[in-house]
């Protein structure tokens, strides 16, 4: 680095090392002006400013030339590693690290979909279903998910599918079908404990759909069928039976007391059109003409 200044009257150049701090450009000028005498030397204005300038090029050069940048987001982790040993994680922001010595690797930390499609199983009764498996996972250590296994998300569904056939195949076709809640439970119990060693938090986890083959479709939908006509034959059966309590109640009450009979007789006379006549005998008599035109209508 050179400096231009006033020694003993004329303009000189003076020859400083690179990176000199002010501190030993103050020294090196006054031993300058001792040298060549008179006042200490002043450095221009115009100069400050190159030197300024210059100053900070080389500071950016040294940045760009050792340095790297990466930024990490909300929904992100960095794992911070220097000379291949683990130093920290790192939060949102924009960080620097050297080029020569480190690296951080960035992990996206939200909630993931768990999809199994069609995992063909057998049941406890040896019937081939296939089931289809949902639910949420979240990363929430991850310096255990990068440390404890080379690729935990295959990891975690390769365990998810063992531990559904594992459970399956413990239960009967009729047993899964109606204990379907009960299985949903313990398949998320069975599985939390596998991806906490992950460094993952299971939300939800449960069987979307089973899928049966197709004679067995056909065998269910008989039975169902079946169970449909039989709750209808004895809604009928149960209609019936009211239908002849009511009538036996009627028959006790009519012999017990002949006189509710007509009662009723003339109620039921008494809609239509009729003629109703009583005799001395308390009789009822229907007009044989009332009786045809009724007929007749």
């Amino acid at each position: 680095m050179r400096i231009q200044a006033q020694l003993g009257g004329q303009n000189r150049i003076i020859e400083l090392p690179d990176g000199s701090t002010p501190e030993q450009i103050d020294e090196v000028l006054n031993h300058a002006s001792s040298q060549f005498g008179g006042n200490a030397p002043q450095i221009l204005p115009a100069e400050i400013f190159v030197y300024l300038f210059l100053a900070i090029l080389a500071a950016l050069f040294v940045r760009a030339l050792f340095f790297r940048s990466i930024t990490i987001y909300d929904f992100q982790k960095g794992l911070l590693y220097r000379k291949g040993a683990f130093i920290k994680i790192l939060g949102a922001g924009k960080h620097y690290y050297r080029k020569s010595s480190s690296v951080i690797h960035v992990i996206d930390t939200r909630k993931t979909l768990v999809n199994l499609p069609g995992q063909e199983i057998l049941t406890k009764d040896n019937v081939n279903i296939k089931i289809t498996l949902v639910g949420f996972y979240e990363l929430t250590d991850p310096a255990k998910a990068k440390h404890q296994s080379e690729d935990f998300v295959t990891e975690f569904y390769n365990h998810a599918q063992i531990m559904l056939r594992n459970l399956v195949g413990g239960f009967t076709i009729d047993e899964l079908l109606e204990k379907k809640g009960e299985i949903d439970a313990q398949l998320l119990t069975a599985i939390s404990d596998k991806a906490n060693d992950l460094g993952l938090t299971v939300s939800t986890l449960s069987v979307k759909d089973i899928m049966l083959p197709a004679n067995l479709k056909k065998a269910f939908s008989g039975i169902l069928e079946a169970q449909k006509e039989a709750q209808r034959q004895l809604e009928k059966a149960r209609g019936e039976q009211a239908v002849l309590r009511n009538l036996a109640n009627s028959s006790s009450m009519y012999e017990s007391n002949p006189k509710l009979l007509q009662a009723r007789l003339v109620q039921a006379l008494s809609t239509g059109n009729n003629s109703i006549v009583f005799n001395a005998e308390d009789k009822v008599v229907v007009p044989e003409k009332s009786v045809t035109k009724k007929a007749e209508g």
